[in-house]
């Protein structure tokens, strides 16, 4: 009997969660049988075998004004990639998350005739709901992340597959906590407060500076409370040695678990932090010229995703004028000095695990791409 041919993957990501995510779904796919992968890659993809046709690092953009000065890059990218389709011919292009670039290329694949697979479906409930109909035309298989996504997009006609959010595999801490208090040379008793300002360079420039004012109005009330500056990889702040803020990189899940609170920029690190079960407040600031291009297109009130998908208020939003630090200071104290108050507040966090699905999300994602290339 003859080996089975390999199986032939183009994958297009555009960030580093995307990356991550897409590292898993490669591993759960050779677990299934025989593969061969192309694409857009960073360092997770890279790291298991996956040919670079574009590397990831081309791609990635925050807002739309950045967007214009990345143009050439972006479209040099996107002819690449469909001179790949044209040359590696693949059973499916897995498109991951990353809707600017991704909503575009998506149609073009389907003309010439590739089949799509869109893993972490796009957010058009909250940008643009009509391409969720527009997606049908091209989607061969949606699968999301998220379960109230799936009437959302069935309703406009792609067929669309819940198989849970990877957050809830990949979400280990670095080191355990009184590994970390010693690298931070804390007691076991001193209440942590997390400051996440972010994983790009623009969110910390936007996010440092209340961030750190957010943790003096603390400090000044509460001087016990030690605030960890978690930084993201390629990284770097200027702190104070006089604020009293301690700065770590690659401890960012450990100061999300052992933090008695944390102050998180909207993204997927909320979602961390609220499947750690602790309290955070969510912060979002943006340049003048995308918020104002934002609030016109942006068609739902919560930002935060662990609000988001608990369709209820779990954490406290502060957003753009919103984003003051006396007020963030004074929501975060109760839960850092009061354990009554820290554990309400920690309790709804409970259903954002719910409302993700269980383990394996990675392996129901690769499961779901194996039978649609069968």
């Amino acid at each position: 009997m003859g080996r089975e041919p390999d199986r032939r993957f183009l994958i297009v990501v555009g960030e580093a969660s995307g990356d991550r995510h897409a590292a898993r779904l490669v591993r759960a796919l050779r677990a299934l049988g025989p593969c061969t992968f192309r694409g857009v890659a960073g360092p997770a993809l890279r790291a298991e075998g996956v040919g670079e046709a574009v590397p990831m690092e081309s791609l990635a953009v925050l807002g739309f004004a950045e967007i214009v000065a990345r143009l050439p890059a972006i479209l040099g990218a996107r002819a690449t990639l469909l001179r790949e389709l044209a040359a590696f011919r693949p059973d499916a292009v897995v498109l991951v998350d990353y809707p600017g670039f991704n909503l575009r290329l998506g149609p073009q694949i389907k003309r010439r005739g590739g089949r799509v697979f869109y893993y972490i479906a796009p957010q058009v409930w909250a940008w643009h709901p009509e391409r969720a109909q527009a997606m049908a035309r091209w989607v061969d298989l949606l699968a999301v992340v998220f379960r109230f996504e799936v009437p959302i997009f069935e309703a406009a006609g792609v067929a669309t597959e819940f198989v849970g959010h990877p957050l809830v595999d990949e979400l280990h801490v670095e080191t355990d906590e009184a590994a970390l208090r010693r690298e931070l040379g804390a007691g076991a008793e001193r209440p942590l407060l997390g400051l996440l300002p972010g994983s790009r360079p623009q969110e910390l420039s936007r996010h440092l500076a209340p961030m750190l004012e957010t943790a003096r109005l603390v400090r000044a009330r509460h001087p016990e409370v030690l605030p960890v500056l978690a930084l993201a990889p390629g990284l770097e702040a200027e702190v104070p040695a006089e604020a009293g803020i301690a700065v770590v990189h690659a401890r960012t899940h450990a100061v999300q678990a052992f933090a008695r609170a944390c102050v998180v920029a909207s993204g997927t690190a909320t979602l961390e932090t609220a499947l750690f079960g602790t309290p955070l407040a969510i912060v979002y600031r943006v340049g003048a010229l995308n918020y104002a291009i934002a609030r016109r297109l942006v068609t739902i009130r919560r930002i935060g995703l662990p609000n988001i998908v608990c369709g209820e208020d779990v954490a406290p939003e502060f957003v753009q004028e919103g984003f003051v630090p006396a007020r963030v200071a004074g929501t975060v104290i109760p839960w850092l000095t009061d354990p009554a108050a820290h554990a309400a507040q920690a309790a709804p966090l409970a259903r954002v695990r719910t409302a993700l699905g269980g383990e394996g999300a990675s392996g129901r994602a690769a499961r779901a791409l194996w039978t649609m290339t069968s």
